[in-house]
C-alpha cells in the first residue's frame, strides 16, 4: 500500500507567518497543502476564538487568560508581528478555507490550568454545523476526554489524539494503542522525537492512522515522508511543499 503523505499547515504555517493570524491563513490557503492546524479557545460570550496559548502575551498585545475574555475585548488586541491585524474567530476560519480543498484540522485547547472548557465540543459541533464544515474538519486534542466529549456532540470528518511525550514515555505506544481503541479514536498523532518506523507499525498493525508533529526541520520533514505517515504538522509548511515535490 503506497501512502500519500499529507502536509499540515500547523498554525497557518507558524515560522513563515505570525501565527493563527489572517495572514498566515490567507497564504496557507494557496499552497498545495491537504490540512491547515489551528486551535480554540472560547469566550465568555460564546465564540470560539483562534489562537494557541491559553494566555494572551506571546503573541498579542493584550494579557490573562483568553478563556476570561469576551470576544468584543478580544477584537480590541492585535497580533504581534501583524499589521494591526485581529484574531480571528472559528467560522472565519472556515470561511477563508470554503473557496479551497484543504481539510480544517482543529485543535481544541484545555484552559491556563490544563483543564478542558466543558463547553467547547458542544460550541464546536455547532459552529461546524452551522457553516456546514464538519465533513471536512478533522478534530485533535492533546487530551482523549475532550476527543470522546466531542463524540457525544458530531462526528467529523476524523479525530486524531496528539500524543505528548509524557504519555509515551509513561504508557508508550502499545498504552495508547489501547486507550484508542477504548474510545473509538481513530488516529494517533506523535512528536518527531519519539516517532520512528516501529510505533509506525505498530499503529498501523493495530488498524489506527499515525502522524507526526513538530517536523519543521529539512531533515525532520524528510523523515515524515520517508517512514509514510498519513500525516504531518510543520511550522514551515513551504518547505514541506518543496521538499515533497523534490522527492516526487
Amino acid at each position: 500500500m503506497t501512502i500519500r503523505t499529507e502536509i499540515a499547515s500547523h498554525r497557518g504555517g507558524a515560522l513563515v507567518w505570525p501565527e493563527n493570524s489572517p495572514t498566515a491563513f490567507r497564504n496557507t490557503a494557496l499552497l498545495p497543502v491537504e490540512q491547515v492546524e489551528f486551535d480554540v479557545h472560547p469566550t465568555t460570550d460564546g465564540r470560539l476564538a483562534v489562537f494557541h496559548d491559553p494566555v494572551l502575551e506571546r503573541t498579542s498585545d493584550g494579557t490573562g487568560p483568553i478563556g476570561a475574555k469576551s470576544w468584543a475585548e478580544l477584537q480590541q488586541l492585535t497580533l504581534k508581528g501583524t499589521d494591526g491585524e485581529r484574531m480571528l474567530a472559528l467560522e472565519d476560519v472556515v470561511g477563508i478555507f470554503r473557496p479551497t480543498a484543504i481539510t480544517l484540522r482543529l485543535e481544541i485547547k484545555p484552559d491556563h490550568d490544563r483543564r478542558p472548557y466543558p463547553q467547547t465540543p458542544a460550541m464546536v459541533a455547532a459552529v461546524l454545523e452551522a457553516e456546514g464544515a464538519l465533513d471536512r474538519t478533522t478534530v485533535t486534542s492533546f487530551q482523549v476526554e475532550t476527543l470522546v466529549a466531542l463524540s457525544r456532540h458530531c462526528r467529523p470528518k476524523g479525530t486524531i489524539w496528539i500524543l505528548s511525550n509524557y504519555v509515551m514515555t509513561d504508557v508508550g505506544i502499545a498504552g495508547a494503542i489501547a486507550t484508542a481503541k477504548l474510545h473509538g479514536v481513530p488516529a494517533l498523532s506523535v512528536h518527531r522525537t519519539m516517532l520512528t518506523p516501529d510505533v509506525v507499525k505498530a499503529v498501523r498493525d493495530a488498524g489506527i492512522g499515525i502522524g507526526g508533529f513538530a517536523a519543521n526541520e529539512d531533515a525532520d520533514i524528510r523523515r515524515m515522508f520517508e517512514m509514510g505517515v498519513d500525516v504531518f504538522t510543520t511550522d514551515r509548511p513551504d518547505r514541506a511543499v518543496a521538499i515533497r515535490q523534490s522527492l516526487g
